[in-house]
């Protein structure tokens, strides 16, 4: 077998990812024109990356309502995987068609230590929530629409099920984390409760964790870091040797913005997940963004009409102003999304997230991976996280808009908040009897049920956030220069 020294994931034909999105979706309404008759995109590209924030929660909400739903997903999935390739110079090829060459695994690291169990230490608002306490704290969160119920749920199930004492064991689980740096990757956490976890990332693991004297359960990494750009085909084969017949659990957390990045690392995991043995699927975990169009169900929408009606007037005089942009969810027929695309976030973003993640969420759990035989759904955690402070959303005007945001009903959540809660929710996703649906778990911040969309309302955030930190400005002039 041989390392592959060159090449690296590309879009393919040099295309930007805000084209690929348009293409994608295009090509959905030409093969579905009954079902997707209503979608009504621009005509030209052009016209598409000025509206897609329009545009996204209006084609999800027709999918949705559709009984193709699944094949159009599944059309949407296949679309975008043949726009994404293996480039070495000027020569391109299909990425599941590298992924079938074999390379040597990379070389490894591993420190091994007993632990006593991930005990979670929850804040919320200056408060400390103990493990012992996690129902409560659930409910709260519900009580708060910080968290929908069903999460709310998940988390109950959690104390009464798994939690001895208040503490989380899982020695007996591989965890696979790709992206395993990432802020919101609960690495140290599945640490602490004793799993055996593989580190995936271009960085490596934090000194501390590794130290020979004190390390932190059972880690393996590389040495000279792990890039899913570069080197999809180590990384396969790395999984396979750490996996050694094992089924794995498979989390998916790498990000990194610009040159398209989001959306080519997003489908480098993907593929990798599609070229495993099924037998070795455990599970896939993924956390979806709250800013992508996802479907609200019926108590969502209650919530958004009785947020609507307890308004304060100084909202509602805004709204009828016309500066809040008129009703916060997209509904076509029964069906019903979220209004939360906000376009500084990009077209990549949204392509990544939205045919990276939900559409291949989707597939995989009704489906399994596309090259089965037969259908083999797949236990798919695929969680929406809130709002969180993240160094992707260090930008002005994300700062002003968090120091705004209260006032409208909506909360941001620290990376270390959103890391504990969404870690508790994938085990419940793994562990839980019945297989999970994806999206039904979403930790929000208040988001999915505000009565605006949420561009909108980001600028009257972001304009209560300036006037209260005025030194805020300075940043974005100095960022627009």
């Amino acid at each position: 077998m041989t390392s592959q020294t060159d090449g690296s994931v590309e879009l393919a034909d040099g295309e930007s990812a805000s084209s690929i999105l348009f293409e994608v979706l295009t090509a959905a309404v030409a093969q579905f024109p009954e079902a997707l008759r209503d979608v009504q995109l621009p005509a030209t590209q052009q016209a598409f990356r000025k509206d897609y924030p329009q545009c996204l929660p209006r084609f999800e909400a027709v999918r949705l309502a559709s009984n193709q739903r699944l094949d159009i997903a599944r059309h949407l999935v296949e679309s975008t995987g043949k726009r994404l390739v293996w480039r070495v110079g000027n020569q391109e090829l299909a990425l599941p068609q590298r992924l079938e060459k074999r390379v040597d695994p990379l070389v490894l690291r591993r420190v091994e230590t007993a632990t006593g169990g991930w005990s979670p230490n929850l804040i919320y608002r200056g408060e400390r929530w103990p493990a012992t306490e996690l129902a409560d704290y659930a409910d709260h969160l519900v009580s708060r629409n910080m968290i929908t119920p069903a999460a709310g749920s998940a988390l109950t199930w959690l104390q009464d099920n798994v939690l001895l004492d208040g503490r989380l064991h899982l020695t007996d689980r591989k965890i696979v984390v790709m992206g395993a740096n990432a802020e919101m990757a609960a690495s140290r956490s599945w640490l602490e409760s004793g799993a055996s976890v593989l580190w995936l990332d271009v960085a490596a693991p934090p000194l501390q964790w590794i130290d020979s004297a004190h390390p932190i359960g059972n880690l393996s990494w590389c040495e000279s870091g792990a890039d899913l750009l570069t080197q999809p085909n180590e990384i396969l084969s790395t999984i396979l040797a750490f996996a050694d017949g094992d089924p794995v659990d498979l989390a998916l957390y790498a990000y990194a913005p610009g040159q398209a990045r989001e959306m080519r690392l997003t489908s480098s995991m993907s593929e990798i997940v599609n070229a495993l043995p099924t037998a070795l699927i455990r599970s896939i975990t993924l956390l979806v963004s709250p800013t992508t169009p996802t479907q609200l169900n019926a108590e969502d929408l209650e919530l958004m009409q009785a947020r609507h009606k307890q308004r304060p007037s100084w909202e509602a005089g805004l709204d009828r102003l016309g500066l809040l942009g008129g009703w916060g969810g997209e509904q076509y027929h029964d069906s019903a999304t979220t209004r939360t695309v906000v376009d500084i976030q990009g077209a990549s973003y949204q392509a990544a997230q939205y045919l990276g993640k939900i559409q291949m969420a989707e597939c995989w759990a009704n489906f399994g991976q596309p090259a089965g035989e037969k259908p083999l759904p797949l236990r798919v955690s695929a969680n929406t996280a809130a709002i969180t402070r993240t160094r992707s959303l260090n930008h002005p005007v994300f700062a002003a808009a968090f120091g705004g945001a209260a006032a409208l009903g909506v909360e941001t959540f620290t990376p270390r908040q959103s890391r504990q809660v969404n870690g508790l929710l994938a085990v419940h996703d793994w562990l839980i009897p019945t297989p999970p649906v994806p999206g039904q778990i979403r930790v929000h911040g208040g988001i999915h049920t505000l009565p605006y969309p949420l561009s909108s309302a980001l600028r009257i955030a972001a304009a209560i956030g300036f006037a209260r930190s005025p030194r805020l400005l300075r940043g974005l002039v100095i960022g627009s220069r």
